[in-house]
């Protein structure tokens, strides 16, 4: 369950961070879908399975559309906007990179990134084999789409 809730408030901070740039308007979040989209881009050979290693890639690619002013690191100053539009969401974007942060300077590398758990892809592989089928990721969208909008009423 506290994956779980990780994941939701991931995916939340995740569509407010990138829902709340004129960038990310144009670009249709997440270069081009909504962020609980992630499987077909993921799937690269198209065999209708995301293995471990296409998440990881397909995670590997977002890291530049999170680096936003293009430091080489994701930190809270890529969002400043969130910052001082939804100050409860950045402060738990904040908390997130602070996860991820293993040598706790502050920032997310590359390598910080590729290093901390895929708890998207976690949550989506249902029967733990590292393969996320289409009905297992849609399963998992519907369950996080569904406590999303139970958080907003």
């Amino acid at each position: 369950m506290k994956t779980f809730s990780l994941l939701l408030i991931g995916c939340q901070i995740g569509v407010l961070a990138l829902g709340a740039s004129p960038v990310a308007a144009q670009m249709g979040r997440l270069g081009g879908g909504e962020p609980l989209q992630w499987f077909d881009k993921a799937n690269t050979n198209r065999d209708g399975r995301v293995t471990s290693a296409e998440f990881s890639a397909f995670r590997q690619s977002q890291f530049g559309q999170l680096d936003r002013n293009g430091d080489g690191v994701v930190s809270p100053t890529d969002f400043p906007r969130l910052a001082k539009l939804r100050p409860d969401a950045y402060a738990k974007l904040t908390g997130m990179i602070g996860q991820s942060d293993a040598n706790g300077d502050g920032v997310v590398t590359r390598a910080e990134m590729g290093s901390s758990p895929p708890r998207m892809f976690m949550l989506a592989d249902a029967n733990g084999d590292g393969e996320v089928t289409k009905a297992e990721f849609d399963a998992a969208r519907e369950r996080m789409q569904a406590a999303m909008a139970a958080r907003r009423k």
